[in-house]
């Protein structure tokens, strides 16, 4: 099974097995943005893993301006040129519906590098016809919890958009995956599964103003978002040990 892992930041990097893909982003309170060129440049320099890079101009919807729009074609030709392994993106209609001429236009423009359409296709009207429409565009993977919360509330529907993709894509399971209910998903035959593996870094700021400088006082202006390096080795060794069953 591909293991994929949501990678936010290019700081304190964990060991990796080298099978381990990276999705590479940024700003994890937006649901992930473009990550800076360094940062990409950083990890590349670290890694021999596969890297996929996520094209999103900003956060909110995924219904995107003509400027958005060519910003995020710039930077496909950006990380393509630095030598991403793979590229990470979503584009919908007002509908909800999938913008098929604009996604089919970045696939293009990304190629030969595989496109992954990331959990946009959650946020789209109807599922099942949003499947078919990716797997027009040439879109080799989508990512997906199934138009849930996470993997768990959405397995049923997951399950059914795996038999409906019946080989012509890939569907990576992700959002709340764990060590705790990967076996179901390698059970049920999916080949790839997407996690973040996150941990709450403490801030080492022994001084702490009694200010916000985030947009929510549930989002902390002192601690940050790293990788749970234990929890994602065990992780990676019991989905290596489960695979083959």
């Amino acid at each position: 099974m591909q293991i994929e892992l949501c990678l936010f930041s290019p700081f304190n990097l964990p060991v990796l097995e080298n099978s381990t893909r990276i999705e590479l982003c940024s700003n994890y309170n937006e649901g992930g943005l473009s990550p800076s060129f360094n940062s990409f440049l950083k990890c590349k320099s670290h890694y021999f893993n596969a890297i996929y890079v996520i094209v999103r101009p900003r956060g909110g919807d995924f219904c995107y301006s003509d400027e958005e729009f060519e910003f995020m074609k710039n930077e496909i030709l950006e990380f393509k040129e630095k030598g991403a392994d793979g590229i990470v993106l979503g584009v919908l209609h007002k509908d909800g519906s999938v913008d098929k001429v604009r996604t089919t236009e970045l696939v293009q423009l990304a190629s030969p590098l595989p496109v992954t359409f990331h959990r946009a296709f959650d946020m789209s009207i109807n599922l099942s016809k949003s499947l078919e429409a990716i797997i027009e565009t040439g879109c080799t993977t989508v990512l997906s919890s199934g138009g849930h919360a996470n993997v768990e509330q959405g397995f049923e529907t997951l399950v059914q958009l795996h038999k409906q993709a019946n080989g012509r894509i890939e569907i990576m399971p992700g959002g709340g995956v764990s060590i705790n209910n990967v076996l179901k998903f390698i059970t049920a035959g999916f080949k790839a599964i997407h996690l973040s593996s996150k941990k709450v870094q403490i801030s080492q700021m022994e001084y702490r103003a009694n200010l916000s400088m985030t947009t929510s006082p549930s989002i902390s202006s002192f601690n940050y978002i790293g990788v749970d390096f234990e929890k994602l080795k065990l992780f990676t060794s019991y989905v290596h040990e489960n695979q083959n069953i």
